[in-house]
């Protein structure tokens, strides 16, 4: 008989997480363009952050492996848009997967559960703000995951003496459908 469990749990992010998940997140601040932070946020600062999300009742999720709920290999979350009324219903998301964990398909997993909340309480649209235009691995994520480019800002960032755009992408949320 085979095991059915799937190989990566979505799951969501509690305190006792966070300092795995500013490990991660430092992980990429301090090695890659897909952030624009140049010094790693604190573990206060990521708890200050994580807490805004989840205050709001807003997703905040981490994937794990099945056989250890306690091991973080990504996190993502979603937060309005702009911090107005009119915006309410449009999320920007963000995803970050361990640097041991790239291209197994976390990301997809993580996005795919934001995508689904967000489906589940009334959002409209999802943005994507991807940080540098040659992040190739960002972009076809979010492509594959029905995200289309909508622009491009150009020359916003500097980074590692490097010159940086960022790729703007962005998803329609359809309404879930009443069950019969």
């Amino acid at each position: 008989m085979t095991d059915a469990r799937p190989e990566t749990i979505v799951r969501p992010c509690f305190q006792q997480d966070l300092e795995l998940v500013q490990l991660i997140y430092g992980h990429h601040v301090l090695t890659g363009t897909g952030s624009f932070e140049t010094e790693p946020p604190s573990l206060e600062e990521m708890t200050a952050r994580w807490s805004r999300v989840v205050q709001r009742d807003w997703p905040f999720v981490v994937a794990c492996p099945a056989a250890d709920m306690s091991r973080i290999v990504g996190f993502a979350y979603a937060q309005q848009y702009r911090d107005r009324p009119a915006y309410d219903g449009a999320f920007e998301v963000s995803v970050y997967t361990a640097p041991t964990s790239l291209r197994r398909g976390i990301g997809a997993a993580l996005l795919r559960d934001l995508l689904l909340t967000l489906q589940r309480d009334g959002a409209r649209s999802a943005l994507a703000f991807i940080g540098d235009s040659a992040n190739a691995a960002s972009i076809a994520l979010h492509a594959k995951l029905g995200f289309r480019h909508v622009g491009t800002l150009k020359d916003v960032g500097v980074k590692f003496g490097k010159s940086l755009d960022v790729v703007i992408m962005q998803r329609s949320i359809p309404r879930p459908h009443p069950a019969p």
